[in-house]
């Protein structure tokens, strides 16, 4: 099935003023062009922040600033792999605001507050009866010899879960046939120092690799 017989995907159903809070055609990009696993992982973000801004504030109420940090890192690697850019970096700067200490912990969570319900509403209509696109048959893509490997890889490194380094070292024959030594090594080498993020960028170049 090609494009034009899609009555309705993820793209088609994002407008610019919801491009302009979650950029689709870029988080399609950080999956290297796979567009279901897209859609599973804005699902994935939907039910994950289903309340909102609440455990960080839970976390910050009763003074565990590490569990706060820790959780606004974690959204801010999630919101950056969907493409919500203006979310990303409202929780960059509470990040870095609960690491320093800065005092501005409260007003940086009041504004991150409008902006991840205002994802969440978007993601409501792009998830709502969208079908997702797969890719061209006539368009191969290294992610597709497992995509469900991929995405579960993807899904641990999203989520800061230490899974994801028993991932690959339990399939790393099959994740290097999908990666390519290169990348799988700079994945494994990242994911070991727990810089997830690093090792989400490593996926990512994936798609721009000869």
């Amino acid at each position: 099935m090609t494009e034009d017989h899609i009555p309705s995907t993820i793209e088609r159903r994002a407008d610019a003023a919801a491009r302009e809070v979650v950029d689709v055609g870029d988080g399609i990009d950080r999956v290297m062009g796979d567009r279901d696993l897209y859609a599973r992982m804005l699902r994935r973000f939907r039910k994950d922040y289903s309340d909102g801004d609440r455990p960080i504030r839970v976390a910050l109420t009763a003074g565990d600033r590490a569990l706060a940090h820790r959780l606004s890192h974690t959204l801010k690697g999630a919101a950056g792999m969907i493409g919500a850019r203006p979310l990303h970096l409202l929780a960059c700067d509470l990040e870095t605001a609960l690491r320093t200490a800065s005092g501005e912990e409260t007003a940086c969570l009041d504004a991150l507050t409008p902006a991840l319900s205002q994802v969440i509403a978007i993601l409501d209509t792009l998830l709502n009866e969208a079908v997702p696109m797969t890719a061209h048959a006539t368009q191969p893509n290294a992610a597709m010899a497992d995509p469900a490997l991929l995405a579960r890889l993807l899904d641990l490194l999203i989520s800061g879960d230490g899974a994801a380094i028993d991932l690959l070292d339990d399939s790393e024959a099959g994740l290097r046939m999908i990666l390519g030594d290169a990348q799988f090594d700079e994945v494994v080498l990242a994911a070991n120092e727990f810089d997830y993020d690093r090792a989400l960028g490593a996926l990512r170049r994936l798609g721009h690799a000869s």
